[in-house]
């Protein structure tokens, strides 16, 4: 039992969900962590300091933006591999967009900024949007072939986005395949990459 909490907490602590000096949780407002980071941590492509080193540069581009624009911040969703940041979503500010932008670009440890945006949709779409995302996940969780704990899915109006780290081109090409075989899914973006890729 005692190895199976310490298991649990060392997962927290690369998720970014646990400060290491206090052992506190973080605020529901800063813990922005993809559920997929707590469990199966050995089966990410990364190293565990370099997950929690992405998950701090990730919190702290998104703690940033909510602080200055709670509803634009949310809008946002930012994600980390290796130090490059990548900004996605459905947002038509400009302004935030540019704040978002250098936001990323200032944070410690960041190594590059990459956006992905998309306008703004019916707000009907995202119960669509959930449920193809669900989908998706449900038939990468069923692939044995490939680490579905590693990709994370974004869905914008039936516009599917994958990203995260993946052993090679085959695991890339099955989750995009994956994706493409969802009814409702007009397009799919892979931002999937492979550890020779950097």
């Amino acid at each position: 039992m005692r190895n199976l909490t310490v298991s649990f907490c060392v997962g927290l602590l690369a998720a970014g969900l646990v400060f290491p000096a206090t052992g506190s949780a973080l605020s529901s407002a800063l813990a922005f962590t993809p559920w997929s980071s707590i469990y199966e941590v050995a089966r990410d492509e990364r190293s565990v300091s370099q997950i929690a080193a992405d998950k701090k540069i990730t919190t702290s581009i998104k703690a940033a933006l909510v602080e200055r624009d709670g509803k634009l911040g949310l809008a946002v969703k930012v994600y980390c591999f290796v130090g490059r940041v990548t900004l996605l979503g459905q947002l038509a500010d400009e302004s935030f967009k540019a704040f978002a932008v250098a936001t990323a670009k200032k944070t410690s440890g960041a190594r590059g900024v990459s956006t992905h945006w998309e306008a703004p949709g019916k707000e009907s779409t995202t119960a669509v949007d959930l449920e193809i995302a669900a989908k998706i996940r449900a038939a990468l969780v069923a692939d044995k072939d490939i680490s579905a704990t590693q990709i994370e899915t974004e869905v914008f109006g039936g516009k599917v986005y994958l990203l995260g780290m993946v052993r090679g081109k085959k695991d890339a090409a099955r989750a995009v395949a994956h994706a493409k075989g969802v009814a409702g899914v007009t397009g799919v973006t892979s931002l999937l990459t492979a550890p020779g890729r950097r």
